[in-house]
């Protein structure tokens, strides 16, 4: 009888071990979600600064984009054109790092729409002119994209 009522103690503080357990993994993996997200939004923020610190400080970079941006790509230079191509590159794969975060549930659907807005205002011509759309991999990203410019071209 000592024995059986010890069974069930036992039994009983080990289910309770388990439930404990498993809050304490919820509790983990709560907070490790969090701290990714937070790392998301850090991790963009951080992209766009170095991007702006770049254009603000190179008198190179922002004199080349502005001569594209008004004369076109027929009056860049080969270095110049390379510039530019890398610049809008960069720009590019930043936007589809930020698309595959929001993928995985790390960035909210407004940082989505807030590109296809940056990218339907002018930046799609450039990736267009300068031969970067090829340079999409995410298939559901290029579809957004996509949708945007038709949306806009209907709307004309």
């Amino acid at each position: 009888m000592d024995l059986d009522k010890t069974n069930r103690w036992l039994t009983l503080i080990a289910n309770l071990g388990v439930v404990f357990g498993l809050f304490a993994l919820i509790v983990e993996i709560r907070h490790s979600s969090q701290v990714a997200e937070v790392s998301a939004y850090q991790t963009r923020i951080s992209e766009i600064q170095g991007m702006s610190l770049e254009l603000a400080l190179s008198s190179d970079i922002s004199f080349i984009l502005e001569k594209y941006q008004t004369k076109g790509v027929d009056s860049l230079s080969p270095q110049e054109y390379l510039r530019v191509n890398a610049w809008y590159q960069v720009i590019l794969r930043q936007m589809q790092g930020q698309y595959y975060q929001y993928q995985n549930g790390f960035l909210e659907r407004a940082v989505v729409d807030r590109t296809l807005l940056d990218i339907s205002n002018g930046i799609y011509q450039s990736w267009e002119e300068l031969g970067l759309l090829k340079s999409i991999e995410i298939e559901e990203w290029r579809n957004e994209i996509s949708k945007t410019m038709l949306g806009k071209v209907n709307k004309n």
